[in-house]
């Protein structure tokens, strides 16, 4: 089943947003790139109305769903967002979960102050599986009941009588720094706590612990999903998170590149913040 409808692009209209990015140059000329954020700053541009937080919103949501076959490409997300209309040819399941998503963003930022537990964990996945075809079958907001497996990957995941005591150790994991969020993301993907959403859970935990940890954003951009899915699987298979951190970095930097236009802004936040 697909909704079908017609959208006109605005020419002119930004379509991407920006961090605070700082540019500094050492002896040997080389640039450096920060586009971070705190806690008290994300949690204030979300409770104002400013294209800052509903493109940061879009930028994330875009990427991580893209990764997972949505059909919404940013003009369409945009509409949805601003004009609660489904524009394009899409399956229910995916406009539902691009609405989840929506909402979904916001809980993140809203319960940053909160400890990431096991329930708010599967509070996430609440939102992001509500009303989809999963929640006929039971498996929206607890932990997976059937063995799943990776399509064209050999990889044996958890099973799920091993996922609550995995995911409760997993929890427990001190988050400083990028090796971290790398090592953290594929211990949870390699568990694939749920039924399904595990990769869009997951990427969400990596913009929390990165706003948490005062770390560069990391939105795992769609150019770099081959490099992405293979590094990975090598930190699943070999315990080497080289490659890994490495796709990390590449999508700070990506980001970096698109989010520059709202630094003003950003910074006019700051001051009221702190």
């Amino acid at each position: 089943m697909y909704l079908r409808g017609k959208f006109t692009l605005l020419t002119g209209y930004n379509l991407y947003c920006g961090f605070m990015i700082k540019v500094s140059k050492s002896k040997n000329m080389r640039k450096e790139k920060y586009m971070k954020i705190s806690i008290n700053t994300m949690q204030k541009l979300s409770k104002i109305k400013n294209a800052v937080y509903d493109d940061i919103k879009i930028e994330y949501i875009y990427h991580s769903n893209k990764l997972e076959g949505s059909t919404f490409n940013i003009e369409q997300l945009n509409v949805l967002l601003e004009e609660n209309m489904v524009i394009g040819e899409h399956s229910i399941n995916d406009v539902q979960e691009t609405i989840n998503s929506l909402e979904l963003f916001d809980f993140v930022i809203e319960t940053l102050d909160e400890e990431l537990t096991d329930r708010l964990l599967r509070e996430y996945h609440s939102i992001l599986k509500k009303n989809t075809s999963d929640e006929n079958y039971g498996f929206v907001g607890v932990y997976k009941k059937l063995p799943n497996k990776l399509r064209n990957v050999n990889i044996k995941l958890a099973e799920p009588y091993e996922v609550e005591e995995l995911i409760k150790k997993l929890l427990d994991k001190k988050i400083a720094t990028i090796e971290d969020i790398a090592d953290f993301h594929q211990k949870f993907e390699h568990i694939h706590p749920f039924q399904d959403g595990n990769g869009r859970i997951g990427r969400f935990i990596i913009l929390r612990q990165c706003l948490e940890n005062n770390i560069d954003l990391i939105a795992i951009d769609d150019e770099y999903n081959k490099e992405y899915r293979e590094a990975l699987y090598k930190a699943q298979t070999t315990g080497d998170l080289e490659q890994l951190v490495q796709v990390f970095i590449k999508c700070q930097e990506r980001l970096s590149e698109k989010l520059q236009s709202y630094i003003p802004t950003i910074e006019q936040v700051l001051k009221e913040v702190d």
